[in-house]
């Protein structure tokens, strides 16, 4: 879809990257409402939801593509595949902006690292560091 510099992957937080998470989801454009409404597990405003998408747009994680009622319309400006390709690269290159304690952090947020995940994680490192 685009170009992604590392200063867009560096300071995406783990918030933001929640609300991309919903938006790459959605598969069509949305409005704050839509995502609004479909955040789980936090007590999140509709403003804190307007700030965390203002600030994707003017990183140029999404765009605006119309307007509903008064609201804008936002879809995304890189794939999911083309962001996990940058961070991680950034990440296992040893770019600045990223630990492996925020990827593992960042998965269990976005419910793909299991308690059974993290227990192998525990095993991996006490076997490297004998």
């Amino acid at each position: 879809m685009c170009e992604v510099t590392n200063m867009i992957i560096k300071d995406v937080s783990a918030a933001e990257l929640e609300v991309m998470e919903l938006i790459w989801a959605a598969g069509k454009p949305v409005i704050i409402t839509d995502i609004w409404q479909a955040i789980e597990g936090h007590d999140w405003t509709y403003q804190t939801v307007q700030t965390f998408v203002n600030r994707l747009h003017m990183k140029g994680f999404i765009k605006v593509v119309g307007k509903k009622v008064r609201s804008f319309e936002y879809l995304p400006l890189l794939t999911r595949a083309e962001y996990v390709v940058e961070s991680r690269g950034q990440l296992f290159t040893g770019g600045e902006g990223a630990t492996v304690a925020d990827f593992v952090r960042a998965m269990r947020r976005a419910g793909r690292c299991t308690n059974a995940d993290l227990d192998m994680l525990e095993k991996t490192i006490a076997d490297l560091r004998r």
